[in-house]
């Protein structure tokens, strides 16, 4: 599978929820943070949308861009709870499809795949079209396959292990055994032979005592 996450970038949001112009002060922070977003300034970016956020008018917009621009960041816990502020915020379905989606690629990348796969499947409950977030979400469950495959192969390679370690044990402790039953037959051995020893003596003394009688 190719390696392609879609993220769904703040300007879309910015452009499909544009009801005022800039001139109140929240969307004059908000289209700030959208310069620096397109210039990769994402710190400064989070900071002109945090500022937005004093603006009811842009206050869902700044919350989903905050979230893109954490993410780009690598703060993934942040944009995880900004995006959930914008859900809580919307009932359109497209920004809410495109939140969860958002959401599940920042599970993804930190590798939690099965929150991710469960991000996909509320986005795509929003939006059943999306071909983008089908194509992660087949991608997250791919990688939940490929993780029991590793733990099942580390799993069976503990097993052979063990089963190494027994077959050893058992052939460290033949050579002892046998060696213990070898000397218990010496010993027997030793002990029919005195006794055979004794009973000769005896046979003879017999025999010499009776002819000297």
């Amino acid at each position: 599978m190719r390696n392609r996450i879609i993220l769904y970038c703040s300007l879309f949001c910015s452009i499909i929820l544009a009801t005022t112009g800039y001139a109140q002060q929240g969307n004059l922070h908000l289209r700030n943070g959208n310069d620096a977003y397109e210039k990769n300034d994402y710190q400064k970016a989070s900071e002109e949308y945090l500022k937005a956020l004093n603006d009811k008018s842009a206050e869902l917009k700044a919350k989903f861009n905050m979230g893109d621009a954490y993410y780009r960041q690598g703060m993934y816990n942040q944009a995880i709870e900004e995006y959930k502020n914008a859900l809580a915020a919307t009932s359109d379905k497209i920004l809410s499809a495109h939140a969860y989606h958002n959401i599940g690629n920042s599970y993804l990348a930190q590798k939690k795949f099965e929150e991710s796969v469960k991000a996909f499947k509320n986005a795509l409950r929003s939006d059943c079209k999306d071909d983008d977030t089908r194509y992660n979400l087949a991608y997250a469950q791919d990688m939940i396959e490929q993780k029991k495959q590793q733990q099942q192969n580390k799993q069976q390679q503990q097993q052979n292990q063990q089963n190494q370690q027994q077959q050893q044990q058992q052939q460290q402790q033949q050579p002892a055994d046998i060696t213990k039953q070898n000397a218990q037959h010496m010993l027997d051995a030793l002990d029919n032979d005195e006794k055979n020893n004794r009973r000769q003596v005896q046979l003879a003394q017999k025999k010499q005592i009776e002819k000297d009688w």
